[in-house]
């Protein structure tokens, strides 16, 4: 499915940050997509122009999303190997990105293990960018109206690096809770949720390990290592993928079971 890259049309972009940008590509027509009343895809993969530099990118928007998706692409500054985000950032609304449709992840759609109604609440521990895919996961399991709680806990640098901020706090009611934790905050920035993320906060804001619940970590290498324990990578047809490895990290010090989180 989506396995030839072609253009995909950029309706238009709005800076969130210095650093970062909500960008929204049109869903070219006859691109395949399958079934479960998707009209958008649910992952990306971009190539840089003139080169084969590839990256993924998981859309903030639902699925169902008529004839769009969103993408949240942070512009890192230029070093070797990189430089798709300051591309993506960079484009005007009218010109195109070359993009194919990735599979589907276990995360989305309801699949297993996150079918619908499996779970009474799910965690959900992100850095930076890392809010995408799982900012996708909440949206979704929110929209199945049938009770499930989402807790997340976002790790910032300061208040100017809030990924989607505005729309965070609309989603905050009885079945949503946020809690942002600054690493540099200002003075005026609540005590309770000044520095790094520790044991103790995720004690605090995610449900229980001996509850029903789920819990789901992304963010840089060494974010989702302190959290949950290293994602290994392994070789396979010439590229490194990564696979869960062990769970160690708070997470595992907090009591929670392996079978019950993931790591993007």
């Amino acid at each position: 499915m989506g396995s030839a890259f072609r253009p995909f049309e950029l309706l238009w972009k709005r800076r969130l940050t210095p650093s970062a940008s909500l960008l929204r590509f049109a869903v070219p027509d006859g691109l395949p997509l399958g079934g479960h009343g998707r009209t958008a895809p649910t992952g990306v993969k971009v190539q840089l122009p003139g080169t084969e530099l590839e990256k993924s990118y998981s859309p903030v928007s639902l699925p169902a999303q008529a004839g769009s998706f969103d993408l949240l692409v942070r512009a890192y500054p230029p070093r070797q190997g990189g430089g798709m985000g300051a591309y993506l950032c960079a484009l005007q609304p009218g010109q195109t990105a070359l993009m194919k449709v990735k599979p589907e992840s276990f995360s989305h759609l309801g699949g297993l293990p996150l079918a619908r109604g499996r779970w009474d609440q799910l965690g959900l521990v992100a850095c930076g960018t890392g809010l995408a895919p799982l900012l996708q996961v909440a949206n979704e399991a929110l929209s199945w109206n049938q009770g499930t709680r989402v807790s997340l806990v976002l790790a910032c640098r300061d208040e100017e690096e809030i990924l989607m901020r505005q729309e965070l706090e609309e989603m905050a009611g009885p079945f949503f809770s946020l809690h942002i934790q600054l690493s540099r905050p200002a003075a005026s920035w609540p005590a309770e949720q000044r520095g790094r993320i520790t044991p103790e906060t995720l004690q605090q804001r995610l449900p229980a390990p001996d509850s029903n619940c789920f819990i789901l970590v992304c963010g840089t290498d060494g974010f989702v290592s302190t959290v949950a324990g290293p994602v290994e990578r392994i070789q396979l047809d010439g590229k490194k993928r990564k696979v869960q490895g062990p769970l160690g990290g708070f997470l595992a010090k907090l009591g929670y079971s392996a079978d019950k989180v993931h790591k993007f």
